[in-house]
Parts: C-alpha cells; sequence; structure tokens
C-alpha cells in the first residue's frame, strides 16, 4: 500500500475518532437532549453516519457517464475554438478516402469530414484511424482537429448507454493495461472516484480516443517492436461482450503504413485518409478568414491567383513559385501558420508584411522556415495578454522547452519513469535541471528548515529560561529525515482542499461547544470556551476539508501547482492553529511552544510537494528559463503557441517544436 493510501486511511479514523468523541462528550453533558444524553448520542452518530453517506454514495454509472459527456463538453469546446487559432474562416471540409482492415460494416469508399461523426456512427464496430493521405509527409493535415472535433460531436449528441469519447494523447501510455490507463485518465483528468471509473470502463462506457500514436516512438523504430505496436495490441483486446469496442485513433500515414506492413495495426478498424488541401479550398478560407474585404482582397489577391487551380485556356504550366506555394499551404496547419504571419500590424494598424512576399520566398524554397520562424512573436503580438514582449526572451525559452522535449524522444529516463517528449507539466520540469542537483538543492533546504528551527528553540529557551523545553529541539532531525529521502515523483496521491466541506466542518466543530456554553452553566472563562470551540472546528474542519485523494488534475496546468500551494498553506495554519488553541487550553500562555510540533511535521512533509520540486526546479533553471515560468506558459497558451491536455502544456503542433528545438530532418516544406 503506497504512503498516500496509508495517509489517507489515518485522516479518516483519525478525523471519525475525533468526531466520535466530541459527539460523546456533548451527550454526556446534555449539550443535545438533556433528558436523555444516550438517545442524543446515537441520534447525533445516526445523523453524521447518513451525511457521511450522502457524501461519499457511490453514483450510478449511467448517471456519472452524462455527467462526464458535459464535462467533456465544455472542456474540448474551449479548446477547439484555439485550436482554430480564433479563425473565423472556420475548418476546411478536406476530403478523405477509407480503406477497411476486417470486417467493417457501413464503411463508404470516401466522403467529407463534415460527416466524419456520421460516419463512425454507422461502423459496425466503430473502431477508426484517421491519417493523412498520399504523400511524404502528412504533418498538420488536421487529424488531431478531425478528432477533437468528433469527441465534441459525440459527446453533446450522447445518448443513455453509449460511450463517452475521452481524447488521450498516446504518449501519456507508460506501459499499463488498458483498462488501468482508461480508469487512471478518468481520475487524473475528470476526478473521477477510482471505484467508479473503474465501473464505468468495465461498462465500456468510455471511447478511448488516442491522439498522436506517432509520437510514442523516436524516428526509425522497429515498427513491430514499438511501443505503438504494443497500445495497438491493447486496443485490438478491447471489447464489448463478443464484439469490438469502439475506438478511435489518429497516427501519421508513414508510421501507421509501417505497422500495416508487419501486420501490427488496428484490427476490424476503418482507416479514414485525409486529402490535402486542394487550391480551391485554401482559396476559400482566406477568403472568409483574412480577405473578406476590399482591402484585404486586394492584400492576398497574389496568393488568391496563386492557388487557383481552375482550367486555363493556354494550358501553361505553373510557374515553379506557385507550385511551391501550393505545396507548403497544402494543410490546415500551414494555411494558419500564414495568416497569423502575414496579419501582424504594427501599433497604428499597418500590416508588417505584404502577403505577395509568400510567392518569392516559395520560390527560393525557404517559406516553410521563414513562417515559423515569425510565428511566436507575430501571436505574442496579436493575440498575447501583453506580458510577454514579442521581442523579448520568449522565443529562446520555447527553444529550451522544446529541446527538453527532443532529447525525451528516444525514451529517456528520469528516476525509473520514462519521459514525455510532448508533455509539459510544471512540478515535472525537474528532469530539464537534472535528478541529482534537484535532490542536492532539497537537502541543503532541509538543512536549513531544521537549522532555523534549531535556531529559533535554542533562542526562546535562552529568552524565557525554559531549558525544560528544549526537548523540541530533536524535532530538526525528523525533518531531515524526511527531507533526504524525498521522493522527485509525487506518486499517485496528493493532499487537495474542499473549500466547501472545510467551511463546514469549521462550523460543525466551533457552534455545538459555544451553544453549550451559552445556554448551559459551565466552568472556564470565555476566553477558553472560545479557543477550546475554534480547535474543534479547526479539527473538524481539517478531517472534512483537507484529504489524500488519487492526484487530480482536472483544472488544468495553470491551477495545479496553485491549488497545491493553497491546500497546504491552509492545512499548515490549521495544524498550527490547532496546536496554538490547544496548547493554550491546556497549559496556558507556555502551552503555545506546542506550535513547535506542527511546524516541524509540516516540514518534513512539504519536501514531498509538487509545490517545493516545482520552487526547486525554478532556482536552478533561473538562468534558462523565466522565474514566473507558469505565468509565461499560461501567456503562451492564451496566445495559441500552446495548447493543454490535462495538466500538461503542449507545442502548438509538432512541426513548431521540432523547429524550435534546432531539428531540420524532418520533412515538410
Amino acid at each position: 500500500m503506497g504512503t498516500g493510501h496509508v495517509i489517507k486511511r489515518r485522516l479518516l479514523w483519525y478525523g471519525a475518532g475525533a468526531v466520535a468523541v466530541w459527539l460523546l462528550a456533548l451527550g454526556i453533558w446534555g449539550g443535545w437532549d438533556v433528558a436523555d444524553p444516550v438517545a442524543s448520542v446515537v441520534g447525533a452518530l445516526a445523523g453524521v453516519a447518513a451525511l457521511a453517506y450522502a457524501l461519499v454514495a457511490p453514483l450510478d454509472t449511467e448517471h456519472m457517464a452524462d455527467r462526464l459527456a458535459r464535462e467533456v463538453v465544455r472542456r474540448e469546446q474551449d479548446e477547439y475554438v484555439r485550436w482554430l487559432d480564433g479563425s473565423v474562416g472556420g475548418r476546411i471540409d478536406l476530403a478523405y478516402t477509407v480503406r477497411v482492415h476486417g470486417q467493417v460494416d457501413g464503411a463508404p469508399a470516401e466522403g467529407r469530414l463534415s460527416d466524419l461523426t456520421a460516419l463512425h456512427g454507422r461502423l459496425s464496430p466503430p473502431r477508426m484511424v484517421i491519417t493523412g493521405g498520399d504523400g511524404a509527409d502528412d504533418a498538420g493535415t488536421g487529424k488531431s482537429l478531425a478528432a477533437l472535433s468528433m469527441v465534441l460531436d459525440l459527446a453533446r449528441d450522447r445518448e443513455a448507454g453509449q460511450a463517452v469519447p475521452l481524447r488521450m494523447a498516446a504518449t501519456s501510455w507508460t506501459g499499463q493495461e488498458l483498462e488501468a490507463w482508461l480508469a487512471g485518465h478518468l481520475t487524473t483528468a475528470f476526478g473521477v472516484g477510482g471505484a467508479l471509473a473503474r465501473r464505468l470502463v468495465e461498462a465500456r462506457l468510455v471511447l478511448p480516443v488516442v491522439d498522436g500514436l506517432d509520437e510514442l516512438d523516436p524516428p526509425g523504430a522497429a515498427p513491430y517492436s514499438s511501443r505503438a505496436a504494443q497500445l495497438l495490441r491493447l486496443l485490438n483486446g478491447w471489447q464489448h461482450g463478443t464484439q469490438p469496442a469502439a475506438v478511435l485513433v489518429t497516427c501519421r500515414r508513414g508510421l501507421y503504413d509501417g505497422l500495416m506492413r508487419v501486420e501490427a495495426h488496428l484490427r476490424a478498424a476503418a482507416v479514414v485518409r485525409l486529402a490535402p488541401v486542394d487550391g480551391e479550398q485554401g482559396r476559400a478560407f482566406l477568403r472568409r478568414s483574412v480577405a473578406d474585404t476590399e482591402a484585404g482582397l486586394r492584400r492576398w489577391q497574389p496568393v488568391l491567383d496563386a492557388l487557383a487551380t481552375g482550367p486555363r485556356e493556354d494550358h501553361v504550366t505553373p510557374a515553379p513559385a506557385v507550385v511551391r506555394l501550393r505545396r507548403v499551404l497544402a494543410t490546415p496547419w500551414r494555411l494558419s501558420l500564414a495568416t497569423a504571419v502575414y496579419q501582424e500590424r504594427s501599433a497604428e494598424g499597418h500590416y508588417l508584411r505584404d502577403p505577395a512576399t509568400l510567392l518569392r520566398l516559395a520560390e527560393s524554397g525557404t517559406l516553410h522556415r521563414h513562417l515559423l520562424d515569425l510565428y511566436v512573436p507575430a501571436l505574442l503580438a496579436t493575440r498575447g495578454d501583453g506580458t510577454v514582449p514579442p521581442e523579448g526572451p520568449a522565443r529562446r525559452w520555447l527553444a529550451v522547452l522544446a529541446s527538453y522535449l527532443d532529447d525525451n524522444r528516444n525514451g529517456r529516463q528520469a528516476e525509473g519513469r520514462t519521459l514525455s517528449a510532448t508533455d509539459l507539466v510544471l512540478p515535472e520540469l525537474w528532469p530539464l535541471v537534472g535528478a541529482e542537483p534537484t535532490r542536492r538543492a532539497i537537502r541543503w533546504a532541509g538543512l536549513a528548515w531544521a537549522g532555523a528551527l534549531e535556531l529559533v528553540v535554542v533562542v526562546r529557551a535562552a529568552v524565557m529560561g525554559s531549558w525544560d523545553q528544549l526537548g523540541f529541539s530533536m524535532l530538526p532531525l525528523f525533518t531531515l529525515l524526511f527531507a533526504f529521502g524525498a521522493d522527485l515523483w509525487e506518486g499517485d496521491d496528493r493532499m487537495v482542499l474542499r473549500p466547501g466541506r472545510f467551511v463546514l466542518g469549521c462550523a460543525l466543530g466551533f457552534a455545538p461547544p459555544m451553544l453549550i456554553a451559552l445556554s448551559v452553566p459551565t466552568t472556564g472563562s470565555p476566553t477558553d470556551w472560545v479557543m477550546g470551540s475554534a480547535a474543534f472546528g479547526l479539527m473538524a474542519g481539517g478531517a472534512m476539508g483537507i484529504s489524500v485523494v488519487p492526484d487530480e488534475r482536472r483544472h488544468g496546468p495553470h491551477s495545479l501547482v496553485r491549488g497545491d500551494t493553497i491546500t497546504w498553506a491552509l492545512f499548515m495554519a490549521d495544524l498550527v492553529a490547532l496546536a496554538a488553541l490547544l496548547g493554550y487550553v491546556i497549559a496556558g500562555w507556555r502551552g503555545l511552544s506546542g506550535v513547535f510540533l506542527p511546524i516541524a511535521v509540516f516540514g518534513a512533509l512539504l519536501f514531498h510537494t509538487m509545490t517545493f520540486r516545482y520552487l526547486v526546479f525554478l532556482v536552478l533553471a533561473r538562468r534558462i528559463l523565466p522565474w514566473r515560468l507558469g505565468r509565461f506558459l499560461r501567456a503562451c497558451h492564451r496566445a495559441g503557441i500552446l495548447r493543454t491536455s490535462g495538466a500538461a502544456y503542449q507545442f502548438r503542433h509538432l512541426e513548431l517544436q521540432d523547429h524550435l528545438a534546432g531539428r531540420q530532418d524532418r520533412p515538410g516544406g
């Protein structure tokens, strides 16, 4: 059993014991019913049991699936708008062709992107792989956006008994069983309890949408023994009764063709191959998004003419610049790249670049690199929130993060865990500066904490002449034991705050003793009763409102560290206040020295928090990354440079990540 489960169980028993003792005392003193103390205790315990059952009673799986579907729509809708780069041009209705592998009914030979969700519903079994079309490179063809659109459609129109689509990055799979992976995603991304998550998975009320299968392995990996092939084998075993269960996968064409050649592909599935953007679709997109006025039409007319693919009377072969321009702008991603860069304006409203330049750059073969070079400053200037200057060190900081992810592409490990090549999770970036420097910094911080605590204890004893309290000087050793044994990975559990339950617990703990003091003749001063009631309130509030649960990351990357910091700060305040109040009630002002115990305990636990590891990382990385890294990444996300997947930031596109990392070996443009 993990440490988190032990702490959770102890907190539960301690909280239940404290409430039971408190209720027993109230019943004996007549606080509930003076005429019948026994009935008071029994009735109170029954009420608490009913309240506890109401708080933890399991939900029906169908009801939970319905709630889950609504939450999926709420989250993915925001991400869908961001993936469109705020463009009013909307999604391009690409054509596709279908190839069937195995026994699959209801698959047409071809279609359009707008009817892809309907196609999935007609398939039997509903298993689909989305890849690019013909060509050497299908990066940016819209595979992930198509899957995201299907997730929204399926979740929004879900009927009773149908599975809820869950979009999951393939890189988040670490080799575990498929059901464990799905249940873990429900817990970490949506806060579903472990038992209920397993029931949803076992009932096949979740539809795995695996995005980016091609990102699981380094370039050149053998297809049959690759991690992608291993994951597909698990998906092939994903059954609903006697039939294959619903699955949706996105993958680049080249890698999936390699998997099919070695017969390691997804069985009983329809392979949808998205076609490139043709010239007329590109023209229509530009007309809707940037050339919808006379002024915009004049600016973009050279590009619109180059993309025209209608028949020519003279049958003249297009110029090389035109051919290369069409090739570079043949995907939705590249079109959005061009419009983002060439719609940037000055503070006075003047456009900084002329779209006619695109033809000259295409002829020289430098257009794609040119667009990627200007993409980051252009987005920060046009869509940024003003916190990150476009011409500042933002590109250099992003290049550091992109290079770190690129180094992880070959399966690099840190402390026994394989590092992601796409995800940037703030408290898990410490491998960028190294495990040993991080652990060394934690140890030095532990020594500093212990030394400061020891100094306070000795000075207090010397000033007050209370040398009998030097027993507290052993507490720093307790702190050091935890500091030197700190695990750099936080494990599967962490402490979270339930604000509503915390306030309710404080009220339930504080009010009854105060009512007793006001209504029943008692001994002791009003101050003693107020302090004692506050102590009971904090005890009940901590027991009800602060709990150790499976690592929940459902509120996004920006709130992960912040929520952890707030919870631990409140936990510290609760422990110190509780010790101070109880110490005062028991021994007066001398009893306040009891606060050293919770301070030492808090210091020992602090070294295991994600907040502390993140602070250590920021200190060690201060020369290569900004001190307020979270704010910087949040600004890049608002600008559209980054996207989110659960608690992780990801680069908007793998082409952008490769470019910032200095990789020029990936084909495309």
